[in-house]
């Protein structure tokens, strides 16, 4: 019988300390086990606890890290041209899954499936946290280890743009001109459309974003500003288009909720 008493003393202390381990990590709320104790000092276990899925609120934004810079080093500097693409997704990839599944990657900007954005790759960052945020998204808990924009494709000329991707009208105005959604314009020059290497998405690996990944905490608000590194970007003429490779930076940064 003492015997039997010490076993059982010290499987409810086994089971203590796994609850204790458990507490201690963030998203162990997703798995449960419960641990009986049956007469004859045997042990069943099983999870019996229900799955929750908690979330984060994220926003982003983006910039120039050059368009960021003081007023007096712009003022000395050349003025930069305006860099405009047209975004149909932004997506983050948690990191313990492959790029490849196009399943695992999960939205940061869903609206935008529908109502297309265009957005100036070059202008200013400003203070991360009190720009309006391009959008606001609840978004899983997790570690996030890259980021994906997905672009929406030029026309070819006198073609209208493909609507097939994406509901309702692409653009309300383009600052792009008529039938042009992605381009470059030069100071005082004419837009010129541009191109990417992989025309449907530009990728962010993991060594461009700060700390290596993206964490969002449940209930936390991240803020991630999405940079354009004009002095690591090229663009190089392609047929009637310039073809952009371009170099991002993400920063992040704990904000107050923009809900």
């Amino acid at each position: 019988m003492r015997h039997s008493r010490t076993y059982a003393g010290a499987a409810s202390a086994i089971s203590l300390s796994a609850l204790l381990f458990c507490a201690t990590f963030t998203g162990c709320a997703h798995y449960c086990v419960a641990i009986n104790l049956n007469p004859g000092g045997t042990i069943d276990s099983g999870a019996t606890c229900t799955t929750t899925t908690s979330t984060g609120n994220v926003t982003l934004a983006f910039g120039s890290s050059v368009a960021s810079a003081s007023a007096d080093a712009l003022s000395a500097a050349p003025r930069a041209p305006h860099i405009f693409v047209t975004l149909r997704g932004i997506d983050a990839l948690p990191s313990s899954m492959p790029g490849d599944d196009a399943t695992a990657w999960q939205p940061l900007a869903p609206q935008l499936a529908t109502r297309p954005v265009q957005v100036d790759l070059n202008a200013p960052v400003g203070d991360s946290c009190a720009i309006h945020p391009l959008s606001v998204a609840d978004v899983q808990s997790g570690v996030y280890s890259q980021l994906r924009l997905r672009v929406v494709e030029n026309p070819s000329p006198n073609q209208a743009p493909d609507r097939s991707t994406v509901a309702a009208p692409l653009l309300e105005e383009s600052a792009c001109g008529a039938n042009l959604l992605n381009c470059l314009i030069p100071p005082d020059a004419a837009a010129l459309a541009l191109a990417l290497d992989d025309r449907a998405e530009i990728v962010i690996p993991s060594d461009h974003i700060a700390g290596g990944s993206i964490r969002v905490l449940p209930d936390s608000h991240v803020h991630l500003t999405i940079s354009l590194d004009p002095r690591s970007s090229v663009a190089v003429p392609s047929g009637n288009a310039l073809r952009l490779i371009p170099s991002f930076s993400v920063a992040t940064a704990s904000c107050a909720s923009h809900e």
